[in-house]
C-alpha cells in the first residue's frame, strides 16, 4: 500500500483553499502553533477529517497509543516516479522504514551497526572549523553557517570520513533531502540520480565490510541497508538537527534565566529536552492502520491514514503541568513524543540532544541574536526557520 500525500509537500504546492480545515498548520509565518494546537485539542482529541480522509490526533494518550501499536504502520513512500534509477529507488524504499516488521528489524540492525562504529568527536573542534571564517561583530547566518552543517559533520567525522568527502556530502545535502519530496521535476530527478550514484560507492568505503552481514541478509542487500541508513541519518540531521539547534537558541534567548541557573552543569541538557517538547522542529508523523484499531474508544478501520500531531501531544495538560510555559526544570519533559515511541522511535535522539547541549555550553555566552523578522521554510511537517542572523 503506497501513499503519495500532500502532507510532506511544500505548502506552496498544495491547494490552500481546499485545505483550510485541514487540521494542520499551513503557514508557520501566520499561525502560532501552541495556540493552534490548544484550540484543536480542546475541540477534538481525535477526529476524522473527511476532506483529507484521515484521522487527526492531538492528545498525548491517543498519540502514544498509536505510536506504540504494532499494527499502526509507517506508510511507504512512492517509488513509482519515472526517471529515478535503481540506487535512488532502493534508497527511497529504505528511507520509508518499511512497515513490514522483518524488514524494519533488518534496517534497524544496519543502523545499530553504524552507530556502533561511530567514535566521539570533540564538538569544540567542529565548531572551530565552521566558525573559522567568522569575524567578531560581523553578522552571520546561524542556520547556514552552523545548523545545516554541524550535525552532518559530526556524523561523518565520527565515521572517519575524509575531509574532501565530508565537504562534498555536506555541500550536496540540500539536493539529497529532495528525495523525500512527494514529487520531483525532471531536473531534480537528474540531479538525484547523479548524486546518489556517487554516494553509494563513496560511503561504502567508510562503512562496515558487507562480509560481516547477518546470516539472514545477503552481502549486497546489507551494503545497501548500511548506505541507506547513513544517508537517512544525514537527511534527518539536515532538517531536524538544524531545527533543534535554531529553536533551542531562540528559546534560550527568549527565556533567559539567572546566571547561577544557566551555569548549572545540566542546564543546557534540560533546555534542549524542553525545547523538543515546547518548540520541536518536527510537528507530525503518519501511520496507516494495518488492521482495525481501537484507539481511545474510537474505531480506526484498516487502511485509514492517521496523522499524529506530536507537537500538540507535547502540550497536553494531562501529562505536562503548565504545558504552555517553557520550563527546563520540569520533571517529566523527557516524556515528550518528538522522537516518536516504540520500535519506530528515532535512534538518533541521544546523539542529537547531546550535540545540541554541547554547542550551547560552548557558545551560548558569545552569541548575540540581531533584531530581525523570522521567516519559515514552506513545509507542512516541520517548523524550520530559514535564517537567523547573529554575531559572535
Amino acid at each position: 500500500m503506497k501513499y503519495n500525500l500532500f502532507w510532506l509537500a511544500n505548502f506552496d504546492e498544495v491547494n490552500k483553499e481546499h485545505l483550510m480545515d485541514t487540521g494542520i498548520i499551513l503557514d508557520w509565518n501566520t499561525i502560532e502553533p501552541r495556540k493552534f494546537y490548544t484550540q484543536k485539542r480542546a475541540a477534538h482529541q481525535l477526529y476524522y477529517a473527511k476532506a483529507q480522509q484521515s484521522w487527526f490526533i492531538y492528545a498525548y494518550p491517543q498519540a502514544k497509543e498509536v505510536l506504540l501499536h504494532q499494527d499502526a504502520l509507517i506508510p511507504e513512500l512512492n517509488t513509482n516516479q519515472t526517471g529515478l534509477n535503481k540506487n535512488a529507488v532502493q534508497l527511497i524504499q529504505q528511507l520509508a522504514r518499511l512497515n513490514n516488521f522483518e524488514q524494519h528489524q533488518q534496517s534497524r540492525a544496519a543502523a545499530l551497526r553504524i552507530y556502533n562504529q561511530m567514535q566521539p568527536v570533540p564538538t569544540q573542534d567542529l565548531l572551530d572549523l565552521l566558525l573559522k571564517p567568522v569575524i567578531a561583530g560581523v553578522p552571520v547566518d546561524w542556520v547556514e553557517l552552523v545548523c545545516k552543517r554541524l550535525p552532518a559533520l559530526y556524523i561523518l567525522k565520527s565515521l572517519n570520513v575524509g575531509t574532501q568527502d565530508c565537504a562534498f556530502l555536506i555541500d550536496n545535502l540540500p539536493i539529497l533531502v529532495k528525495i523525500m519530496a512527494p514529487q520531483q521535476n525532471p531536473a531534480i530527478i537528474e540531479q538525484l540520480n547523479e548524486l546518489i550514484d556517487i554516494l553509494f560507492p563513496l560511503l561504502q568505503k567508510y562503512l562496515p565490510d558487507s562480509a560481516t552481514a547477518p546470516n539472514n541478509i545477503a552481502a549486497e542487500e546489507w551494503a545497501t541497508l548500511l548506505i541507506s541508513n547513513l544517508i537517512g541519518l544525514l537527511i534527518q540531521s539536515y532538517d531536524a538537527g538544524r531545527g533543534l539547534l535554531t529553536n533551542t537558541l531562540l528559546q534560550l534567548a527568549a527565556h533567559q534565566l539567572s546566571l547561577p541557573v544557566i551555569e548549572a552543569e545540566n542546564y543546557f541538557d534540560q533546555a534542549v529536552v524542553e525545547t523538543l517538547r515546547f518548540d520541536p522542529p518536527i510537528h507530525l508523523t503518519r501511520r496507516i492502520a494495518g488492521k482495525d484499531l481501537l484507539i481511545g474508544n474510537q474505531l480506526i478501520k484498516k487502511g485509514e491514514m492517521i496523522i499524529i500531531l506530536l507537537a500538540a501531544a507535547n502540550l497536553d495538560p494531562q501529562i505536562f503541568e503548565s504545558p504552555l510555559t517553557y520550563n527546563p526544570s520540569r520533571g517529566n519533559n523527557q516524556e515528550h513524543l518528538t522522537f516518536g515511541a516504540g520500535h519506530h522511535h528515532c535512534m538518533a535522539k541521544h546523539l542529537t540532544t547531546r550535540l545540541t547541549a554541547e554547542v550551547f555550553k560552548i557558545l551560548y555566552h558569545r552569541i548575540q541574536i540581531l533584531p530581525q523578522s523570522l521567516a519559515y521554510e514552506p513545509l507542512l511537517n516541520a517548523k524550520l526557520v530559514k535564517n537567523l542572523f547573529i554575531t559572535l
